[in-house]
């Protein structure tokens, strides 16, 4: 186990990470202008794509096709009851499309698919707490953030189990393709194995089963699968910026980015978090 002193100094260098992540994040829009530009919204982003323009290729089109999760409540869920899509991301991808002029179609992603879906070009845009990383910006274009969390571990209540040293030799469930093996390894010398889930709800459902000693993920997703037989454990950690993504090169990013920074500036963003009833997790000086 990690002595405390050590656990201290890794998550000020996660921290500071994740927010050079973040800083860095915006996909060649003037850092100085802000999303007010107005210019650049009405012409669809920069020049530099030369003759394939995206955002032109929408608006011929008519529609906006976003990716975005079908099972996190509050960031995107669709509703099996009434067949409507709801969250944060699915609301930001009706606006992205109305300010395109255009209607928007939404395609169920997880964490393993989204990109696959965006390089096939299946999708224009992603919308699905896709955490912003270096790695990760290797291969597609990133907004700047539209919210950043924490993760977390879900257990269940009478598990004993309360700090993430806790985990040596358990398991925890986890989405195929998140980051959560990274984050905990960053911050624990304890032996944990990880086991993956196309989605959150069958993660979900393994932790209620007993097949898994926790379930990892962003804690304001965790917070949706919260229920009386489960618990978060002490430790929060990994400051996760979540960025909707685009192909690499593409002006939507742009276009994009300016909207997200004017809905920033002015409070959409706030607005739709508590519209959202999301809970927010993360504070900068809590992070491990």
């Amino acid at each position: 186990m990690m002595k405390m002193k050590t656990a201290k100094k890794l998550g000020a260098m996660i921290l500071v990470g994740a927010m050079t992540a973040a800083m860095a994040a915006g996909c060649g829009s003037d850092s100085g202008s802000g999303g007010t530009d107005d210019s650049k919204t009405e012409s669809g982003g920069s020049e530099s794509s030369g003759s394939t323009s995206a955002v032109d290729e929408i608006k011929e089109r008519g529609v906006l096709r976003v990716g975005t999760e079908d099972s996190a409540i509050g960031f995107g869920y669709l509703d099996p009851a009434t067949n409507e899509w709801t969250g944060i991301e699915a609301d930001l991808g009706k606006m992205i499309a109305d300010e395109l002029g255009v209607d928007v179609e939404y395609t169920a992603v997880t964490t393993s698919t989204r990109g696959q879906l965006l390089d096939s070009g299946d999708i224009d845009l992603v919308a699905a707490t896709f955490t912003i990383t270096d790695e990760r910006k290797l291969s597609y274009d990133f907004t700047d953030p539209y919210y950043t969390d924490a993760q977390s571990v879900l257990v269940m209540k009478d598990s004993g189990l309360k700090t993430i040293d806790d985990f040596d030799g358990k398991t925890i469930a986890m989405s195929a393709g998140g980051t959560e093996k990274d984050s905990i390894e960053a911050i624990t010398d304890a032996n944990i194995t990880f086991k993956e889930f196309t989605d959150f709800s069958e993660a979900k459902m393994a932790l209620t089963a007993g097949t898994v000693d926790g379930f990892a993920a962003d804690s304001s997703i965790l917070q949706s699968y919260l229920d009386d037989s489960c618990e978060f454990i002490d430790t929060k950690f990994s400051p996760q910026p979540y960025g909707i993504a685009t192909k690499k090169g593409s002006d939507l990013c742009e276009y994009v980015n300016n909207l997200i920074d004017q809905w920033s500036e002015d409070g959409t963003l706030d607005q739709l978090v508590a519209d959202n009833n999301i809970q927010p997790s993360y504070v900068a000086d809590d992070a491990e």
